[in-house]
């Protein structure tokens, strides 16, 4: 918790230092400048940025962030549940992400090209082979999110950036679970099949499915943080 604690508060600090010191177009110093001026990591400082970004602060370019116009669609208050990785937060999400990718599904089978198909098997071939838990929810979050890029929604694109420490978090829970862990490999083949079959039918029902082992690794893990009966 120590790590969710400073990254928001860097994401404070920085919002406070754009609007106090920067207009739209200026740039921003690099990571390790504002690591060694917070005395943080450079992770921390680039986790920070992300939110940033999400909400329209800064934009990436090759020279670095640079600050935009916020984007108002955005300016509703997620920041607090995207800290908070309580178990709670995580059945929240994973109904959200739910609504969201069945809603979006039909845009993804249209608009999803090969080099998006490619990403999603490299994605998948990382999963299967990652060495800890953390690796393989990090290849999980890469394979949604070449989805959510071939949706072509911006919003979308947005807010999954800005849900991705909880989203991680909770990947992370069902990789804990070896079982949770195969099932889970298996569905997201279907959902690369699907796809490449330009089969919306098939590609619904991976997804109806993809959650439905969500929403059971998370029972398990609810299961496990409730007293025992002597």
């Amino acid at each position: 918790m120590a790590r969710v604690t400073a990254v928001k508060g860097v994401f404070e600090a920085l919002k406070a230092d754009i609007h106090a010191n920067y207009k739209a177009g200026d740039y921003l110093p690099n990571e390790r400048l504002y690591a060694e001026r917070f005395g943080v990591s450079r992770n921390t400082v680039r986790e920070a940025l992300i939110f940033l970004e999400a909400y329209g602060f800064v934009e990436k370019t090759q020279r670095g962030p640079r600050v935009t116009t916020p984007d108002l669609s955005m300016a509703f208050d997620i920041i607090e549940g995207v800290f908070d990785r309580s178990l709670d937060t995580c059945r929240e999400v994973i109904e959200f992400r739910r609504g969201i990718d069945l809603a979006l599904i039909g845009s993804v089978v249209r608009n999803i090209d090969p080099t998006q198909i490619a990403a999603l098997k490299l994605h998948l071939a990382k999963m299967r082979s990652a060495m800890t838990v953390h690796e393989g929810a990090q290849a999980d979050y890469a394979f949604h999110q070449v989805l959510i890029e071939a949706s072509n929604n911006s919003m979308i694109r947005k807010l999954f950036a800005a849900l991705r420490p909880i989203i991680v978090f909770y990947q992370e829970i069902g990789k804990q679970r070896p079982h949770h862990d195969v099932r889970s490999l298996e569905n997201h083949q279907h959902i690369v099949d699907a796809l490449e079959e330009r089969s919306l039918e098939k590609a619904s029902a991976a997804f109806v499915e993809h959650y439905a082992l969500s929403e059971l690794s998370l029972a398990e893990a609810l299961s496990e943080t409730q007293p025992k009966d002597d």
